[in-house]
C-alpha cells in the first residue's frame, strides 16, 4: 500500500499569507514533495509568510517533522518565513483517521470561506441566484 499525502495551497486574498494544509500519510520519504511546493509559494509570493499546516496528518513519522524543520532552516528563500503547524497529540492509526483528517481539512475550509459571507435567505431569492 503506498502512503500519499494530499497537499491544499491557499493564498490570503492580500498575499500576505499562504497556507500550505497537508493530509494523508507524511513519511521521510514523501516529505521531500513539500519543499518544491514552499519554494514556488516564496517564488510567487515573496513577502507572504508561509504556513505549513500538519495537524490533519493521520500518519506521522516521527523524524519526518525534523527532516522537514532542517530543510527549511537551510534553504536561504525559505528562511525564516516558513512557519510548520504540527498536530498536539500523536496521529491515530491510519484506517478511520484518514477519513476524519479529511472531514476535518473540509469543515476547515468551509468554515474559512463561510465566515464572512451572508448566508442566502431559503426560498425563491436563493433559486432566482
Amino acid at each position: 500500500m503506498q502512503r500519499k499525502i494530499s497537499v491544499l495551497v491557499e493564498v490570503d486574498l492580500d498575499g500576505r499569507y499562504v497556507r500550505v494544509n497537508v493530509a494523508g500519510a507524511l513519511t521521510r520519504a514523501n516529505q521531500q514533495a513539500l519543499h518544491p511546493v514552499l519554494r514556488r509559494a516564496r517564488t510567487a509570493l515573496p513577502a507572504a509568510r508561509v504556513g505549513v499546516d500538519l495537524t490533519c496528518v493521520h500518519e506521522l513519522e516521527p523524524a519526518t517533522v525534523d527532516l522537514l524543520r532542517g530543510t527549511v532552516e537551510h534553504d536561504a528563500e525559505l528562511g525564516e518565513a516558513v512557519e510548520i503547524l504540527v498536530p498536539e497529540v500523536e496521529p491515530p492509526e491510519p484506517a478511520a483517521a484518514a477519513l476524519d483528517a479529511r472531514r476535518r481539512m473540509r469543515a476547515k475550509l468551509l468554515h474559512r470561506r463561510c465566515a464572512g459571507l451572508p448566508v442566502p435567505p431559503p426560498g425563491p431569492a436563493a433559486a432566482a441566484s
